[in-house]
């Protein structure tokens, strides 16, 4: 009989993350994640059920006593974070530690996407807390700002501020500088008329202008005739 799941026991998470692993999803993973070795090969569905788990049965107990010896047991302490039902003001020290843990583009995402605000204060807190991120030298540290921006803020009211912020990012490195291309390319679905008087003042840097207009013409959510007359800005 196999021994009662508990969230604050670390070998009780052991052996729920070893029934997860498939070996033949560790070798595809890690040919997304260059330079990242991951443990077991837990694909990322089976990594969220098992973060509400966590989340329904005690996850301050799992925050306070679990380790992060490997890429799945950082993944899943971002989820667990990102999950918690309370006050962002609660939340933000637990961001806090984990952000210095982020060290691949596929945590960040995964981590910036769980971090969906529970209210509308929330959300003005977050966006406040995520301000000098984008100019931070740390690559994925920017990368955050970038990704949380594009997943949780894009709508009318940000719709200035986020593009001014997006162009403050001058990270060297090339998982910060594709973020802002992403981001740039969504903010385009939803806002084309803003993006495209922004890409005809060609005053992103070339590497930043050009990718966007790659991402965009990558959407299925463009039509042909504007992705076609976007070519005219590529620098």
């Amino acid at each position: 009989m196999s021994a009662p799941f508990h969230p604050g026991d670390p070998s009780s998470i052991l052996r729920e993350l070893e029934q997860l692993a498939d070996p033949q999803y560790k070798a595809f993973n890690e040919s997304l994640l260059p330079g990242v070795e991951t443990t077991y090969g837990i694909r990322l569905p089976a990594l969220r059920a098992l973060a509400k788990k966590i989340l329904r049965s005690g996850p301050e107990e799992f925050l306070s006593s679990s380790h992060n010896g490997s890429y799945e047991e950082i993944q899943l302490r971002g989820l667990v974070i990102g999950g918690l039902k309370v006050p962002w003001g609660e939340k933000q020290p637990w961001v806090e530690e984990f952000l210095p843990l982020i060290d691949n583009w596929a945590v960040c995402d995964t981590f910036c996407g769980s971090l969906k605000p529970l209210s509308a204060q929330d959300a003005e807190s977050l966006w406040r807390y995520l301000l000098p991120f984008y100019t931070h030298k740390g690559e994925f540290f920017a990368r955050f700002a970038v990704v949380t921006q594009l997943a949780h803020f894009i709508d009318q009211d940000h719709l200035a501020d986020s593009l001014a912020l997006l162009q403050k990012v001058d990270h060297p490195g090339y998982y910060a500088k594709m973020a802002v291309a992403w981001a740039l390319s969504m903010w385009y679905v939803s806002f084309p008329k803003e993006l495209e008087t922004l890409l005809s003042q060609r005053s992103l840097s070339p590497w930043i202008q050009n990718k966007t207009i790659q991402k965009i013409r990558e959407s299925r959510r463009v039509t042909k005739e504007a992705k076609d007359s976007l070519l005219v800005y590529k620098l």
